[in-house]
């Protein structure tokens, strides 16, 4: 079915246009010729049409780092997953990149999405996480202490259709035990881990909450490197190798300022000059034009629920000297660039899919303006209206 959005205000992704336009669309993509005929007319006028937004880094499917132990809990966890794609189109995400769910259970939703069994937001995933034993995320993870065991963790999530490896460089918050800033997984395995995905043309993330752990993983050549509160000599590393960036601060904002006494424990593994270190880590970035990618770790805990996240995120970033217009494309067409899937989502452009997000208010002028949120599209099919 042909959609025309008339008169709009566009954000495309990497800028606002000058002037109003029409965009046309169906589930084939995004048309070139806004002057055909349209079952649907939508007047646009004093609204802003965005591309679909993207959450760079959550947990889906996920109550804690525990997977489930049973085949009923298997399921239990698919059906949550499935759910959780559908109900992210009300914040007006299209696409997630799922960075470790136990039993490899977004790798399934998303090829029951992608063969179109389900409706679903686009999952990028890696399905198991890799770890040293007792490391961050062991729970859900392929446990390795050499390099032969990292080679043969790596070949194995690649076979199971992974969509990048996750790596766990470091100790972290949500593992009960765990030192948050201590290195764990050595520069000579995650390099291990990095050759054998790009044999297969994919790429790597890490997690990284201390500096040691981060300079390990741009040594190794990781990709994305998560959390981590950058300094100067880190970010340089990076702006040298080209890595890229997701801060996921809202996670720590939340863990800072909770007064729920079952989170006291990760709490007290927090401090409050994290978020200062945070906003230094993105002016770093700005400046020395490190890429960044709009994260928020949520799912594991309710204390970063799926979907709101990403706007309070996207506030924050703007808090910290971000314009809204930068924050949009970290979490739009820069993200799709940093994802490898910038042929098909992440920017209004013609021949690409129509996942669309439609706005009462202008969130280019106010990030705030994100809970003016109106349609989404996914496809080119409308999947929520207020």
């Amino acid at each position: 079915m042909r959609t025309r959005i008339r008169n709009v205000r566009v954000f495309d992704g990497d800028r606002l246009w000058e002037k109003t336009a029409d965009v046309l669309f169906d589930e084939s993509g995004i048309l070139a010729d806004d002057n055909g005929p349209a079952e649907v007319e939508v007047d646009g006028t004093g609204k802003t049409l965005l591309p679909g937004l993207i959450d760079g880094h959550v947990h889906m499917g996920m109550s804690g780092m525990e997977p489930p132990a049973t085949e009923a809990g298997v399921i239990a966890m698919g059906a949550l997953l499935a759910a959780q794609a559908q109900a992210l189109w009300q914040y007006g995400i299209t696409t997630v990149r799922n960075c470790g769910t136990g039993k490899n259970g977004d790798l399934a939703v998303r090829n029951a999405i992608r063969e179109q069994k389900i409706p679903g937001v686009r999952i990028v995933g890696c399905g198991r996480v890799l770890s040293i034993t007792g490391g961050h995320g062991w729970p859900m993870a392929i446990e390795c202490d050499s390099v032969d065991e990292i080679r043969k963790a790596a070949r194995l999530q690649l076979r199971e259709g992974a969509d990048f490896v996750k790596l766990m460089a470091t100790g972290g918050m949500g593992t009960k035990g765990s030192v948050p800033n201590a290195p764990q997984l050595t520069e000579e395995q995650m390099r291990t881990a990095v050759e054998e995905a790009a044999l297969v043309g994919k790429f790597t993330a890490a997690h990284c909450t201390g500096l040691e752990g981060a300079q390990r993983a741009i040594r190794a050549g990781v990709h994305i490197i998560e959390h981590a509160q950058l300094d100067e000599e880190t970010a340089a590393m990076m702006a040298q190798s080209g890595a890229v960036y997701c801060p996921t601060i809202v996670t720590r904002y939340n863990i800072l300022h909770t007064e729920d006494p079952k989170f006291q424990w990760m709490r007290a593994k927090a401090n409050p000059g994290d978020l200062v270190r945070k906003k230094k880590a993105l002016n770093l970035c700005k400046s020395m034009g490190i890429p960044v990618i709009a994260g928020t770790d949520a799912g594991p805990n309710p204390l970063t629920p799926l979907g709101s996240s990403l706007w309070r995120e996207l506030g924050i970033y703007c808090e910290f000297g971000m314009t809204p217009v930068e924050a949009l494309h970290a979490a739009t067409a820069g993200a799709a660039s940093v994802l490898g899937i910038d042929g098909e989502t992440g920017s209004v452009r013609p021949g690409l899919c129509a996942d669309l997000t439609l706005y009462d208010g202008d969130p280019t002028g106010d990030i705030g303006q994100l809970n003016t949120l109106c349609c989404t599209w996914q496809g080119g099919i409308l999947r929520y209206h207020k």
